[in-house]
């Protein structure tokens, strides 16, 4: 997949509005800021549709990939975004990064921890900010320094 995809996730009591714009997409934060609560509305929109009272819009299908055949259900969803919560112990695992390596899907990976063995551009790596409206702000930011080699970028985290 090339491109961005614009995603809007809601139901009665929350709204999320993204973009991802790369194949692999960190979002991390502290416990409590609504991560674990967007994959579980995925996850019901995935099982129930329209029953489960919660609407996703976004031009390519949203796959809450959880459980012990996690592979198997990754084989079944190619061209898709593929949303991951840290819940899922696979997450951390070799196997895991080499199939998120070899896909063709998007991937937003729910974490407090950063991944070592996959390749994240630390231009999407995101926490949420909002209440009921909540929306991705980058974790980091670009600061040039002036060295030898001027394309040398160093990031800092983005001050609240």
């Amino acid at each position: 997949m090339h491109g961005s995809y614009r995603i809007r996730v809601r139901n009665s009591k929350n709204s999320y509005s993204f973009e991802l714009r790369r194949s692999i997409t960190l979002l991390r934060g502290e416990s409590g800021r609504g991560k674990t609560t967007l994959f579980d509305m995925l996850r019901d929109h995935n099982r129930y549709g329209k029953q489960s009272g919660v609407t996703v819009s976004c031009d390519r299908e949203i796959f809450a990939l959880d459980g012990d055949s996690w592979e198997e259900k990754l084989r079944q969803h190619v061209g898709e975004i593929i949303v991951v919560d840290e819940d899922s112990q696979f997450i951390r695992s070799e196997d895991f990064a080499r199939a998120v390596k070899g896909s063709d899907n998007y991937f937003l990976l729910i974490t407090r921890n950063y991944l070592p063995n996959l390749p994240v551009s630390v231009d999407e790596i995101y926490e949420l900010t909002g209440q009921k409206n909540k929306r991705f702000k980058p974790i980091y930011k670009e600061v040039n320094r002036m060295y030898d080699n001027p394309s040398r970028r160093y990031l800092l985290p983005v001050e609240p």
